[in-house]
Formats: structure tokens, sequence, C-alpha cells
């Protein structure tokens, strides 16, 4: 795949992405003797196209705080087949995209998640659950508040909040993320900086 990188001029605001069709099928499950097992799982019968859906992939051109090599979080739209390139020389299991830049929001490194120009890394807010005098819990789950996110993550550029700062934000601005690297599933929630309405203070 290296020899790509770099090697495909997108055209306008666009970036060239690099996709494992199968990479989201597969699960690492690790045992309690340190070993692990692969376990593929089809994601075909989802009825969540960010599950179904192409949502990550390796970035073949630079683009602003990312190289050619990394790993990227995209919409779960981005990546149709109008703007796939055919692209001779790939397995047939891989895709390349010419990607709209508006819908790239994250890179990964590792265990790390690099936040790009306009997008923040968030997690909800759920009000406190109610307990009575004696100890007892009156509900099973957590009401989370819908207008506000606790910032965790952020690219430099963003300067109106800091990490552990509390954004109110207009509602479902929560976009949820389900990414598979490395055969690990995590779930992160992107925040777009212009969904933002104040600080909490």
């Amino acid at each position: 795949m290296k020899h790509l990188f770099n090697k495909i001029k997108p055209v306008g605001k666009r970036v060239i992405v690099y996709v494992d069709t199968q990479e989201k099928d597969l699960h690492k499950i690790e045992l309690e003797d340190g070993k692990s097992v692969d376990l593929y799982i089809a994601n075909d019968y989802s009825w969540d196209s960010r599950i179904t859906n192409f949502t990550q992939g390796v970035l073949l051109t630079d683009y602003k705080n990312l190289k050619a090599g990394d790993y990227v979080l995209v919409h779960h739209n981005s990546m149709s087949d109008e703007c796939e390139l055919d692209y001779p020389g790939i397995p047939h299991t891989s895709k390349i995209f010419a990607v709209d830049e508006t819908f790239v929001y994250f890179g990964i490194d590792g265990d790390n998640i690099i936040c790009i120009d306009g997008y923040m890394l968030a997690e909800r807010i759920y009000e406190p659950i109610p307990e009575s005098k004696s100890g007892l819990i009156f509900t099973s789950e957590p009401k989370q508040i819908p207008n506000k996110l606790k910032i965790i993550g952020k690219p430099e550029s963003i300067t109106d909040y800091d990490i552990d700062d509390v954004a109110v934000v207009y509602k479902y601005s929560d976009y949820e993320m389900t990414h598979n690297v490395g055969g690990k599933i995590k779930k992160l929630i992107r925040l777009k900086y212009t969904d933002c309405l104040a600080k909490e203070i």
C-alpha cells in the first residue's frame, strides 16, 4: 500500500482513502492465557448503516495534521459507489475512494484519537440516578442530558474549549462512530464545532 502514498492527487476538497472491505468483520478475542482468537462476523445484515457501511480506512494523501498512512474515521455515507476510484493493482478485497474532506473526522494512531480541525471528541452527560433514602435505585438506565457534551479531545485550532469543559450544543449533535482497528471494536462521539452554542461555566 505504501507505493500509493501521495501518488493519487484528489481534485477539489477531497482526500483519498484506502479501505479494506473485510476489516470491520474481524473481532479479536483476548483469552486468559494471553493468546487471542480471531472471530469473523458478517455485518451485512445490521440495520445500522454506521456498522454496514465503510467508516474507516487508510489515508493515501496528506491532509491537515494527518499524513498518508494514517488511519482515518469518516462519515458512514461518505464512501459510496459514486466516489470509488477504479484503480489497478490493489487486492480484490480493497477499494479506494475520493472522500469529501468535510466527512473526515478523526485520525487514529494506535489507541490515540487525533482530532482534525472543526471536530472534537466528546462524551455524553447523564442526569444523576435517583436513589431513595434507603439506597434503592428507581431506574435501570440513566437519562441523557440531550444538549450537553463533555469535551475529551480537540484540535489545537479550537481555542474556545478546554479538555473536560461542558459544551452546550444542538440536540442530536452526538454523532456516534463505531470503528474496528486491529480487531478491537470501539465507539466514540464526534462533535462538530459548528454545533456548539455555548460553554457551561
